[in-house]
């Protein structure tokens, strides 16, 4: 394959270390300067930057969102084609779980949730790139980290490479057609530089002065809402420009592929501090045995073993991931010593044990104060990092026991069936199940110092309140179990009422509509592009409800219409 210059630097279609040789088909013959993918590049790039705004615009959870993901996977993988590579085995793994987590995104009403599941896709996307164009079987996280970084920060660089490899190609073309050059290319550029400089000055000039936008809106009598274009214009413009850039970064194949081995330090070093910390963990895990576990000894004054076993769990699960942390920095940076790694393997069992004991403690609390979303993540974590320290002890023993793919396994695994699980659903659940109205003292519930309405018996209904919708199969269906129907419960009315404003993004005057035209504070239909499980499912049952108990329904429509004439 011949090089290609891109902005005036010479580069050469990805080549993996271990990759086979580009097939016969994907071998193009170009001239010097032009890129010789620009027609997939720029087409596939308009392409995608149409799906990528047609799919997420205004539109950050509805059924479009595994569309997207799995359209994005495609883009990459005919991007390998093309180049002649052939993908490797992992991938099919990361690709089922980037689908996953985009069906898991259209399922789920948990702002927490679809953060996390983008959080998630966007580094496994990465790690599907790094993965392939790279001999990467002596990578560690870091190493990904860093090298994610890199590339989306330096695709910033090649922000103009479209123009560039486009005025190549016209050149060409016209060269090859024995035309003599014409200045019509260079209008042409300085159209496409002016047109969306021109369209961002305006819609800031025009919300910035009354008098231009009366005179705009004179000369243009347009009944248009100028936001939408902009932000369609703008999320296009960005998708064109990001696949495009990162795509002309990937072909520099710049990055390192070797990992220096860097277990040069001292040991006695290593077993200096790490010999002090486990004698520290040893009076520890000793005090957890007899004091937590045992229940034996004499606590402080003015403790009972209750609050004793409830306190310092979030403490321990950062003191677990020091421990992992310290495992793993060690077998990089010291060399192999049989002490060293008998002091390691201590302070890994010693984890165990302050899992153990974070666990404990916190499933106490739990029993106290019912559940949080706080409360089931630390759960879910601890045990992730139960798996990562078993890994990590592994390594200790066997150097060659691939920890980071073991890594990203275990947690991807770990995550998607936390995300489909919808921790609110079993956090209402949780928290109904054991509601106890009336009670009182330690086991009120009222650990946040909330006034006394928010807070009834042992439960937070100032919590349950701001729940998603995932959880209103169980806060409706056991609504008349507890009472709430009957003299609704201001929560009750609120969270139902939440349903309805969602649904029309809060806008007051569709709010007053709603009263007035319909007579009716019933939700509004999803779009077909919009539609999302949970909210779709927690419409229906608050409709149901709604027609069914009108003392209900009068709190909602009291509540409804006070919120809409306030603005």
């Amino acid at each position: 394959m011949e090089p290609v210059t891109i902005k005036n630097e010479t580069y050469e279609t990805p080549q993996p270390a271990a990759a086979p040789e580009p097939k016969p088909e994907a071998a193009v013959e170009s001239p010097k300067n032009i890129n010789p993918y620009f027609s997939f590049m720029g087409i596939g790039s308009l392409i995608y930057a149409f799906f990528y705004t047609f799919f997420l615009y205004k539109n950050t959870s509805g059924i479009t969102y595994p569309f997207f993901v799995g359209g994005t996977c495609l883009f990459f993988f005919l991007y390998l084609k093309k180049s002649g590579i052939t993908a490797k085995r992992l991938s099919v793994f990361l690709t089922v779980s980037l689908l996953a987590l985009g069906i898991s995104t259209c399922t789920t009403a948990s702002g927490v949730l679809i953060f996390l599941n983008k959080l998630g896709i966007f580094f496994l996307f990465f790690y599907l790139m790094l993965h392939n164009l790279y001999n990467d079987k002596s990578w560690d996280l870091p190493k990904y980290l860093f090298s994610a970084l890199n590339v989306s920060l330096l695709s910033i660089a090649f922000i103009f490479q479209p123009f560039i490899d486009l005025s190549d190609f016209l050149k060409e073309k016209r060269k090859a057609a024995n035309k003599p050059e014409g200045k019509g290319k260079y209008v042409f550029f300085g159209l496409l530089i002016a047109l969306p400089l021109l369209f961002v000055i305006v819609l800031l000039l025009y919300s910035a002065d009354a008098v231009f936008s009366d005179i705009f809106d004179h000369l243009f009598t347009l009944d248009f809402d100028f936001t939408h274009l902009s932000g369609i214009l703008s999320m296009f413009l960005f998708a064109f420009f990001a696949s495009y850039s990162i795509m002309c970064r990937l072909s520099f194949h710049s990055l390192k592929e070797e990992m220096p081995d860097k277990r040069t330090g001292e040991p006695v070093m290593g077993i200096t501090f790490t010999g002090l910390i486990a004698l520290v963990y040893l009076v520890f895990c000793y005090i957890q045995v007899v004091y937590l576990f045992g229940g034996l000894g004499a606590l402080p004054e003015d403790y009972t073993y209750a609050s004793y076993a409830r306190e310092g769990f979030f403490q321990l699960v950062f003191v677990c991931l020091i421990n992992l942390m310290l495992v793993l920095i060690c077998m990089k940076r010291f060399r192999a010593n049989k002490v060293l790694k008998g002091i390691l393997t201590f302070i890994s069992l010693c984890t165990y044990v302050m899992i153990a004991s974070s666990t404990y403690r916190m499933l106490l609390y739990i029993q106290a104060y019912q559940l949080t979303f706080l409360r089931v993540f630390v759960l879910w974590a601890l045990f992730v990092i139960f798996l990562l320290m078993s890994g990590a002890l592994v390594t200790i023993y066997r150097e060659n026991f691939p920890f980071t793919r073991y890594c990203l396994v275990s947690v991807t695994v770990l995550y998607i069936l936390f995300s489909f699980a919808h921790p609110d659903y079993w956090i209402a659940k949780y928290n109904l199940d054991h509601y106890r109205p009336g009670s009182s003292g330690e086991e009120n519930g009222n650990q946040r110092d909330l006034p006394a309405s928010y807070v009834d018996g042992n439960t937070d209904f100032y919590y349950l309140r701001n729940l998603s919708w995932d959880a209103a199969p169980v806060i409706f269906g056991k609504a008349d179990e507890l009472g709430f129907g009957v003299n609704p419960k201001w929560w009750f009315t609120s969270y139902g009422a939440g349903i309805v404003k969602v649904s029309y993004d809060f806008q007051t005057e569709e709010l007053n509509k709603l009263w007035v035209e319909k007579g009716l504070c019933l939700p509004k239909k999803m779009s077909p592009r919009k539609w999302n499980l949970s909210r779709w499912r927690a419409q229906n049952i608050y409709t149901e409800y709604y027609k069914s108990h009108e003392e209900y329904a009068g709190e909602i429509e009291y509540s409804i219409m006070d919120y809409a004439s306030d603005f």
